[in-house]
């Protein structure tokens, strides 16, 4: 059976923060951006069950932004005898205690909250459960970086020619379960939306990095190439920088929200698997 270490499931891409530096670019898009969750769990219901994973992360945006999350967690758990991840900024994490409560008796299932406000701390004591893993972005020590360049509300590639290097300081290397696709990474899976907001689809420079991701009914050759790809630096990689400029974690960004539309409805002028 092919492997990933790590396969991230999207349950929405809307998030009610702007972290600077969001290498799923939910920092461009607004918290109401939605994506077809019945269309999401029957992918889960197909590729789970062809994968030996590591480790399945139920992510966003903030997938607590998703009113049906519980059904999502769920369906992965069914799927697959791998731990689940429930990914969360912790700001609507007292509104859905009951329900995650209940998921966490799973010994595979984990809540990991990002703490990126300093009141979350208080949400995370009330909560109080042994099974909750915290990471502190909030106190300045953790440090992002922008994975491609941002200038006058539009983004380049770096195109730093050093795909190897740009691979190993990557800050989001984990294949991602998306709108009916695996995709070798977040830059991969959510750059058609997020072009379409900053009004680049069509730009020369990005074309060479607009490419498909393989379905969840791919034949086993294509999902075991995928695999075995997954970990590996490839020609997309150009995109991202070598040569991280960092910044504190706790940023909030001053970006302007869209609405995110599904890609499907983006053209591409060059048609690429990944």
């Amino acid at each position: 059976m092919p492997k990933l270490s790590i396969l991230d499931v999207s349950a929405t891409i809307g998030c009610n923060l702007s972290c600077k530096g969001c290498n799923h670019f939910s920092n461009y898009f607004s918290y109401a951006s939605k994506l077809d969750t019945d269309a999401l769990i029957k992918d889960i219901e197909v590729i789970l069950p062809r994968l030996d994973i590591g480790r399945v992360s139920v992510i966003g945006g903030e997938p607590l932004l998703n009113p049906r999350c519980e059904e999502i967690v769920n369906a992965c758990r069914s799927h697959t005898n791998s731990p689940v991840y429930l990914y969360t900024n912790g700001l609507l994490l007292l509104q859905n205690e009951s329900w995650i409560r209940k998921v966490l008796e799973d010994p595979r299932v984990f809540l990991r909250i990002s703490i990126h406000l300093k009141e979350v701390e208080e949400i995370v004591k009330k909560f109080n459960h042994p099974k909750v893993l915290v990471t502190e972005h909030h106190t300045g020590k953790d440090r992002w970086f922008d994975s491609i360049k941002k200038r006058d509300n539009k983004v380049y590639p770096y195109n730093h020619n050093n795909i190897s290097k740009s691979y190993k300081v990557c800050s989001c290397p984990n294949s991602q379960l998306y709108n009916g696709h695996l995709w070798k990474c977040p830059n991969t899976a959510f750059m058609r939306e997020l072009l379409s907001i900053t009004g680049q689809s069509d730009a020369d420079e990005w074309q060479d990095y607009i490419v498909d991701g393989v379905p969840v009914d791919c034949s086993d050759d294509e999902l075991t190439k995928f695999c075995n790809n997954s970990r590996i630096a490839e020609n997309v990689c150009n995109m991202c920088t070598a040569k991280p400029l960092h910044f504190s974690a706790a940023i909030q960004d001053s970006i302007n929200k869209s609405l995110a539309t599904t890609h499907a409805n983006i053209p591409n002028k060059k048609s690429k698997n990944r």
